[in-house]
């Protein structure tokens, strides 16, 4: 087999269970090697320390599978998705929808595996996945048992590394809705054109949050609304009005399915397009809401892009703190690993300074368990929720 072997004390951090080897931290490779080839890492004394496989066009040239000297076959995938979904089963009393793995946070980075219902979604976003396609496919036809299974490998660094994007049923039969039910609201869910796998499930928790501060009298905006996760857990708690704001037509579609599916008949008003001119337009018109939501997709994809995606976010807060009644409440979420809490507390706060608005903060929310934050790997948290509410100066 290959060896990796490293710079001297570079092993650390792998015995620390970090799983991300780069180039500049390796001193020699001894054999050869493509992308998707398991590879043995090596000590510069030449002790073993991991065992993983080449994602050569990735800032990570060694994705480490584990720091024992055992054999990376079907058992070994098998048995990694199983304890994945064991851990999760205890969530189906709540939803009967859950992320069932979760890339590194599970052991095998680059794997996504989401049930929807009895059927899933699963994502192989780098080459290195790829090569264990067929064992994973039977894997989760063992364990979870599906109706059937979807691809949406349809992710920008699988070309970087070679391998084409792939979407489209590769077992059973997938219909055109799935019903999810999620803390007694029902969501009609997209696998093949939905946005990511189909449903952004790592938003449970700020949810429920957020379901609480909602009244008959509330009028709510849900900015980047996707399907409506935001805009229906206001529309259960009969508020007084729901806008939803997002750039495409199909999550708008859903949305308004999503709003019949429930049955529900408070206001609801969709509005398409750019969510920066459609604030503003907002802001023009003199509206004003108890609650705003801001949750926009992951621009910020390097650590180079930090000032521009902070720039973003305080745009986004200062006209949403236009459009706040003096005692409404701003959610502000990140679903970018670089974008950390403390830049969405200073933007946050510096929008409102700007605005002459004091705030309390009332909560802080982070992705639920079934995207495991694994404390010796920072990339696994990257979704951060900040929930003010503007106080009396």
């Amino acid at each position: 087999m290959t060896k990796i072997v490293l710079i001297s004390g570079k092993e650390k951090k792998i015995i620390n269970f970090y799983p991300n080897v780069f180039k500049d931290e390796i001193k020699t490779i001894i054999g050869t090697v493509k992308n998707g080839d398991i590879v043995d890492v090596c000590s510069a004394d030449m002790a073993f320390v991991g065992r993983g496989y080449i994602t050569d066009s990735t800032s990570a040239y060694v994705r480490i599978l584990t720091t024992k000297d055992e054999k990376i076959d079907k058992s070994f995938i098998q048995e990694k998705i199983r304890k994945a979904y064991k851990k999760r089963e205890h969530l189906f009393n709540e939803t009967n929808c859950i992320r069932a793995f979760f890339s590194e946070g599970d052991g095998i980075p680059g794997l996504v595996i989401d049930k929807f219902d009895k059927y899933v979604s699963v994502q192989f976003r780098n080459s290195g996945v790829e090569t264990f396609r067929q064992d994973i496919i039977n894997s989760i036809k063992k364990i979870i048992k599906p109706k059937g299974i979807y691809e949406r490998s349809d992710v920008e660094n699988r070309t970087l590394e070679g391998v084409e994007q792939k979407t489209g049923i590769i077992f059973g039969e997938i219909p055109e809705r799935i019903i999810m039910e999620d803390n007694e609201i029902k969501y009609n869910i997209d696998i093949i054109d939905g946005q990511k796998t189909g449903f952004f499930l790592d938003q449970r928790e700020s949810r429920k949050f957020i379901r609480k501060y909602i009244t008959k009298d509330t009028k709510f905006l849900d900015v980047f609304s996707s399907s409506g996760g935001f805009s229906m857990a206001a529309l259960k708690e009969n508020c007084k009005k729901v806008v939803a704001i997002d750039k495409e037509s199909h999550a708008l579609e859903l949305c308004r399915e999503n709003y019949v599916l429930n049955e529900f008949a408070g206001d609801f008003v969709t509005m398409e397009g750019d969510a920066f001119l459609l604030l503003k337009t907002l802001v023009g018109r003199g509206e004003k809401f108890n609650i705003i939501t801001l949750d926009p997709p992951s621009l910020i994809k390097r650590k180079a892009d930090i000032h521009r995606g902070r720039d973003f976010f305080f745009d986004l807060c200062d006209n949403s703190f236009k459009l706040l009644n003096d005692d409404g409440i701003l959610g502000v979420i990140t679903c970018a690993y670089h974008m950390s809490l403390q830049d969405l507390i200073e933007v946050t706060r510096m929008a409102a300074s700007k605005n002459g608005k004091l705030l309390q903060v009332i909560g802080i929310n982070y992705q639920p368990e079934d995207h495991p934050w694994i404390l010796h790997v920072p990339e696994t948290l990257y979704l951060k929720a900040l929930w003010v509410k503007i106080v009396d100066n």
